[in-house]
């Protein structure tokens, strides 16, 4: 499973605003979070999928055909060192990397 974290800057237009913006992107069964920030764009959305192939076809078919989505910026998350307050790296390999 990949993880991305997408910044997306929006237009939001009278009608629709911030609110059915959120709303619309929170709909697609991909994306466990949408959180509205300040700084260089309006949305963080995060969501999982299958490999970085389906990722760019979400963005690209789905997120990028909302209404108001102006551009968008796509992160992976390449590996986890702490997650919700616990430490998931906890032994040095021969490298002196941490490992599981």
């Amino acid at each position: 499973m990949v993880t991305a974290i997408i910044g997306v800057k929006v237009k939001a237009e009278a009608e629709l605003g911030y609110d059915g913006i959120a709303e619309r992107i929170s709909e697609f069964r991909e994306v466990e979070s949408v959180y509205l920030m300040s700084g260089g764009y309006d949305f963080s959305v995060m969501l999982n999928c299958p490999d970085m192939k389906q990722v760019g076809m979400f963005v690209a078919k789905k997120l990028s055909t909302i209404r108001g989505v102006e551009h968008t910026t796509t992160n992976f998350i390449m590996e986890r060192y702490k997650h919700a307050g616990e430490i998931l790296k906890t032994e040095e390999d021969e490298r002196g990397l941490f490992t599981t």
